[in-house]
């Protein structure tokens, strides 16, 4: 049975909502040396103003899924977009460092209802079409994680304001849209959401497949979200030309070179988040069914670990910048195929590691994971480059990865017989 007519309208505002807080994390990502420039802020300083955001997330989740439950979904993922485009104006507007961290924290603030967007998709679809409303929040993820560095770089180039005032047209745009389509949906007090509170994470680790995927999760995220906020001082301060600087200019650019610079780096991400999409959306699908989730759990983070080695030894192979830049993009080639091959696979490990009547504590643990990792990451291995040079953060996410794969070949050799004979018999 298809989503009806009726629940589509609904479904699409709830994509609105997460496709615009993945694009207010992704749009900050090309602006990080305007920043630096501007302010003075080290590497340890923009961990910091990147992983604010996913900490807000982190803190506030629990709050606005148990708001939703007693004053219902629709007015909280309204006054989320509202209070959005308020933080994106705060964010264009800001006119010192103190200012950012503020405007970042809001949007952290109210971007933490992606919990509550999953919640109404349960409350408007059927059982059977569940998972294929779930995808619409996992398109949607991909989605503004690709457009939201792109439209920050391209959007800076002309003026380093307009990728707050389009973020938060987005976010008005979404309120209104939502305020003429999202219906309330009934819920019974089954259906109530379950935040990630201690109950539920004690129910959630008490298991060990849950404790061993969960540790995947916050591995592997945090990983990548370092290199997202570490890129793109990697590449001016390795590889100055290939963000249209030469040597001479790159100590101290102007901020007009470093607003190209912005334009360059937002394009390098939008391509990562592309392939990274057509993995998701297209490869995964014939993958898992011929070599199984507990393997891919295995290959994914040890591809990703292999494209962060990649990048970090790209500095030190030649002396002519252009064989390393080539080392770069190679390992931004090889980067989402990694990236694209663990996350479904992980996502899909965790949905059947949990009881049914636990689908929805267990979803918020998951998404607690990911708001750590994303918190944690940035400033970890921020302070990594400030204290060891630009190739440091790769190489600390590189390990990282390969303790993942190690952690997943365990979790394979130890459980990967119960996932088959679920397979078997559906």
């Amino acid at each position: 049975m298809a989503v009806d007519r009726r629940a589509r309208s609904p479904l699409v505002a709830v994509f609105l909502t997460v496709f615009i807080d993945l694009v207010g994390f992704g749009i900050v990502i090309p602006l990080l040396p305007i920043y630096s420039e501007t302010y003075g802020a080290d590497e340890r300083t923009l961990g910091l103003l990147m992983g604010s955001f996913s900490a807000m997330q982190l803190l506030f989740s629990p709050f606005w899924g148990k708001l939703s439950d007693r004053i219902g979904r629709r007015r909280v993922l309204l006054g989320g977009l509202i209070g959005t485009a308020v933080s994106y104006v705060a964010f264009a507007h800001a006119s010192s460092l103190a200012a950012l961290f503020v405007s970042r924290m809001l949007a952290g603030f109210f971007g933490a209802n992606v919990a509550t967007a999953q919640a109404y998709v349960a409350d408007v679809t059927t059982p059977e079409d569940r998972a294929r409303g779930m995808g619409l929040i996992g398109a949607a993820f991909g989605l503004g994680f690709t457009l939201g560095p792109w439209l920050g770089g391209e959007l800076a180039g002309v003026d380093v304001r307009l990728p707050g005032y389009a973020a938060a047209a987005l976010s008005a745009a979404a309120a209104l849209y939502g305020a003429g389509r999202l219906r309330e949906a009934p819920r019974t007090a089954s259906a109530r959401l379950e935040t990630p509170g201690f109950g539920a994470l004690r129910e959630a680790f008490s298991d060990r497949r849950a404790r061993l995927l969960y540790g995947l999760s916050l591995l592997s995220i945090l990983a990548f979200s370092g290199f997202e906020s570490m890129f793109t001082r990697f590449g001016l301060a390795s590889f100055p030309e290939a963000y249209g600087l030469d040597v001479a200019s790159a100590a101290a650019p102007t901020e007009a070179q470093l607003r190209g610079a912005a334009v360059l780096a937002g394009r390098y991400f939008a391509f990562i988040g592309v392939v990274s999409a057509l993995v998701q959306g297209g490869l995964i699908r014939r993958l898992v069914p011929r070599f199984g989730e507990t393997r891919l759990i295995v290959v994914g983070p040890a591809v990703l670990a292999v494209a962060f080695l990649l990048v970090a030894a790209a500095p030190h192979v030649s002396a002519d910048p252009d064989v390393g830049w080539r080392l770069v993009l190679l390992g931004c080639v090889v980067m989402p195929f990694g990236f694209g091959l663990n996350n479904p696979a992980l996502a899909g490990l965790i949905s059947r590691a949990a009881p049914p009547d636990r689908q929805g504590a267990r979803l918020g643990v998951s998404q607690s994971m990911g708001s750590l990792g994303r918190m944690l990451g940035p400033p970890a291995l921020g302070t990594l480059f400030h204290v060891a040079g630009p190739s440091a953060p790769f190489l600390a996410a590189a390990g990282t990865l390969f303790a993942a794969s190690a952690i997943a070949v365990f979790f394979r050799r130890r459980y990967g017989a119960e996932f088959a004979r679920r397979d078997d018999h559906g």
